[in-house]
């Protein structure tokens, strides 16, 4: 089983997009997939039009929790919306505070992925996140604060390892909203390539306004616009990932 999360502190990156289009193109490909809402805004739940009783909140503070599934192969660990946010102050008094999530998801079978969709924020939940995940995902819009944000991602990953018991978290760089037709896009892209090296995925997601409506419709870009640049982009990426796993065995 292998366990993803996508996360970037800084927002309007299309991190949510990333995680339900990955996840979703995983299920596609005949991958069982579980993604996991982290987001106390439930943006990934929201999508799928499902709202769960006992979500992330739950599992992370007693161990129960209800998965739906929304899609063949695909099912979904709602957040639990503001409640995460008190689970979180709650969880701060406890010991092993940093790996309830693993623990939570110790006996988890039946899946090949686990992907989490994380909020804009170093908080309790993305520290639980990274003690449980094998590598992060983090979207880069083609704009300068954007890549400034995944600077500051990177560094706020490496000041917490101490916080886990992993000495390496490894996580690769997504550019997202590419436009060709500007100068800023090829410049970002260029300059991020040259930062993050073999870090950066080949693949590169183009803006796309079906990549903006599918959410308003519960669907993915793969239902609502399945021959558009956004659903060509993500299944691109989606066999990047797979060729990846294939790689690592």
């Amino acid at each position: 089983m292998k366990r993803l999360a996508v996360m970037t502190m800084k927002g309007g990156t299309g991190k949510t997009t990333t995680a339900i289009s990955v996840a979703h193109g995983l299920s596609l490909s005949g991958m069982r997939v579980l993604l996991v809402d982290c987001d106390p805004q439930r943006n990934s739940a929201v999508t799928f039009g499902v709202t769960g009783e006992k979500g992330l909140d739950s599992l992370l503070l007693t161990g129960d929790v209800e998965i739906i599934q929304v899609r063949e192969n695909l099912f979904l660990i709602d957040s639990g919306g503001r409640r995460l946010v008190e689970v979180e102050l709650a969880l701060g008094r406890k010991e092993n505070r940093e790996n309830r999530l693993r623990e939570a998801l110790r006996h988890l079978k039946g899946c090949d992925y686990v992907l989490c969709d994380c909020p804009p924020s170093m908080n309790l939940i993305n520290i639980n996140v990274l003690a449980f995940c094998d590598e992060i995902i983090v979207p880069v819009a083609m704009d300068y604060l954007s890549q400034v944000g995944a600077r500051q991602t990177m560094e706020t990953i490496d000041e917490i390892k101490w916080v886990t018991d992993k000495k390496q978290i490894e996580y690769r760089i997504l550019p997202t909203f590419y436009d060709a037709r500007t100068k800023i896009s090829k410049r970002v892209l260029d300059e991020v390539r040259k930062h993050f090296g073999d870090r950066v995925f080949e693949t590169t997601i183009r803006i796309n306004t079906a990549l903006k409506e599918a959410p308003g419709a519960n669907r993915t870009i793969y239902e609502h616009a399945p021959l558009s640049r956004g659903a060509f982009d993500y299944y691109k990426l989606t066999e990047e990932i797979m060729a990846g796993e294939d790689g690592e065995g």
